[in-house]
C-alpha cells in the first residue's frame, strides 16, 4: 500500500460497513449489542464509538504529525498509465477529518449499513450482467423479433422486449417509437403497433422495403444476424472483450463488498471487545 493509500485508508474504514456478522465473542455480550445503524444514536454506545473513531482516523492524524514535524511535502505518484496523483497537505488531511459528533451525525444521515446495501446491490447486477453475457454467446438464439430492411441494407430491428435499433435510413422509426411510449405499450400491442406504422412510414422511403418478423422458435442467433447485416463485425472478438470485461467488473465489485464486511466484521470485534473490558 501506498503512503497516500495509508494516509486515507482511515477515512474509508470509518465510513463504510458489512453485513453485520456475528463476532463470535461471549454470547451475553452480542445478545446485549445492537449491532445495527440504531448504535449510533444510542448514548451508551457513545464511548465505545468514540474510541473506535479514534483508532480509525488514527493513520490520517499519524501522517499529519510526520508532515509536519518533518516539513514533508506531499508526496507525487505516476502510476502505469502515466497519470499523477498528488498527495493531499497536512492541512487537506486535517479538514477531512470530523469531530466526533459530526461523524456520528454523518453514519446517522448516510448509514454504513445503507452502504453496504448498496454495494450488495452493485454486486448482484455485476452477477446478472455476467451471467446473461454467459448465456447469450454468439450461437445462442437472439431476441430479434422485426427487421426492417432494404435489400442488404438493414434500417432498424426490434426485440422481444419491445426495444427498437435505429441505423442510417431508418429514422423515421423514432417518432413511431416515441408515441408508442407515449402510449404507454407494451408487448404485442407494442409490436403490432410499431411494426404497422413503421411499414408505412420506411414504405414511402423504400418501395421495395422488407419487413421479416421471427418468433421465440423461428429468431436467427446471434452469429446468423450479425452476419447477415453486420458482415464487418467481429462478433467473437466482441463478445470475448464484453464478457472479460463484465467477470472483471464482477470481481472488482465482489472484491469491494468484501472489503466492506471485514472492516465491519474488524469494527464489530472492536467494540464487542471494549465492551467485555468494561463487563470485566
Amino acid at each position: 500500500m501506498s503512503v497516500i493509500e495509508s494516509a486515507t485508508s482511515a477515512y474509508f474504514a470509518a465510513t463504510q460497513s458489512g453485513n453485520g456478522a456475528t463476532a463470535g465473542n461471549d454470547a451475553s455480550f452480542t445478545a446485549n449489542f445492537d449491532f445495527s445503524e440504531d448504535m449510533y444514536s444510542d448514548p451508551a454506545m457513545r464511548p465505545y464509538l468514540e474510541q473506535y473513531y479514534e483508532k480509525a482516523y488514527a493513520p490520517m492524524r499519524e501522517r499529519i504529525a510526520a508532515m509536519r514535524e518533518t516539513a514533508q511535502d506531499p508526496i507525487t505518484v505516476t502510476g502505469p498509465d502515466g497519470t499523477v496523483a498528488t498527495e493531499l497537505s497536512a492541512d487537506q488531511y486535517e479538514r477531512m477529518i470530523p469531530s466526533y459528533d459530526k461523524w456520528l451525525e454523518m453514519q446517522q444521515q448516510f448509514s454504513p449499513f445503507d452502504f453496504e446495501q448498496q454495494q450488495a446491490a452493485m454486486l448482484e447486477h455485476a452477477k446478472q450482467s455476467a451471467a446473461t453475457l454467459e448465456a447469450n454467446n454468439p450461437d445462442s438464439q437472439s431476441d430479434v423479433r422485426v427487421v426492417f430492411s432494404n435489400g442488404d441494407q438493414i434500417l432498424g430491428y426490434m426485440d422481444k422486449a419491445g426495444g427498437v435499433a435505429m441505423h442510417s435510413g431508418g429514422y423515421a422509426l423514432q417518432s413511431i417509437v416515441q408515441k408508442a411510449n407515449d402510449m404507454g405499450l407494451r408487448g404485442q400491442a407494442r409490436e403490432d403497433y410499431i411494426t404497422r406504422e413503421g411499414t408505412k412510414a420506411l414504405s414511402k422511403q423504400y418501395p421495395q422495403l422488407a419487413v421479416s418478423h421471427y418468433s421465440d422458435e423461428t429468431a436467427p442467433t446471434r452469429r446468423e444476424f450479425s452476419q447477415k447485416w453486420y458482415p464487418n463485425h467481429d462478433i467473437d472478438r466482441n463478445y470475448a472483450t464484453a464478457l472479460s470485461d463484465a467477470r472483471e467488473n464482477l470481481s472488482q465489485q465482489q472484491a469491494h463488498y468484501d472489503r466492506i464486511q471485514a472492516n465491519m466484521r474488524d469494527m464489530q470485534n472492536f467494540l464487542l471487545g471494549l465492551m467485555e473490558q468494561d463487563a470485566a
